[in-house]
């Protein structure tokens, strides 16, 4: 009788210590990553590096097409930050989305000429994958 009672006493008061700690302020002064990026969007030579990183990690890029990668990247992301000052408008919306599609297709077709022919279709793979992650209902709001 005295060991469950003890082992429930134990338990009650071991969660009462978890519930009850406090965040390092470390920890509260970090925003949350979905929220940093509408309060501080990312430069074009952010999104190139990250862009970059990325492509490096799930292709393999050799050192000689980093730098072909990120100046393709940066040359994008450019282009996309001067189309969003040009349609900035609500209306203007689907001009935007066709000048955006029209310069994707560009900067694709140079990021192809740079890659082997096994990186190109994991490349194809990861945007097929990211593509149909969203046919579950769309992002979620947080």
């Amino acid at each position: 009788m005295k060991k469950p009672l003890l082992l429930l006493a134990t338990l009650a008061f071991a969660t009462a210590s978890f519930a009850q700690t406090t965040p390092t302020p470390a920890a509260q002064a970090a925003p949350a990553p979905h929220s940093q990026h509408h309060k501080h969007p990312k430069t074009p030579a952010q999104r190139a590096d990250h862009g970059t990183a990325m492509l490096t990690k799930k292709l393999g890029l050799t050192a000689a097409q980093q730098p072909q990668v990120h100046q393709i990247l940066l040359t994008q992301a450019q282009e996309g930050q001067a189309l969003r000052a040009q349609y900035p408008a609500k209306e203007q919306r689907p001009a935007r989305h066709q000048a955006m599609q029209a310069s994707r297709a560009k900067y694709q077709q140079q990021l192809q000429a740079v890659l082997s022919a096994d990186q190109s279709r994991q490349l194809a793979a990861l945007r097929e994958a990211h593509h149909h992650r969203g046919e579950r209902g769309g992002k979620l709001k947080g």
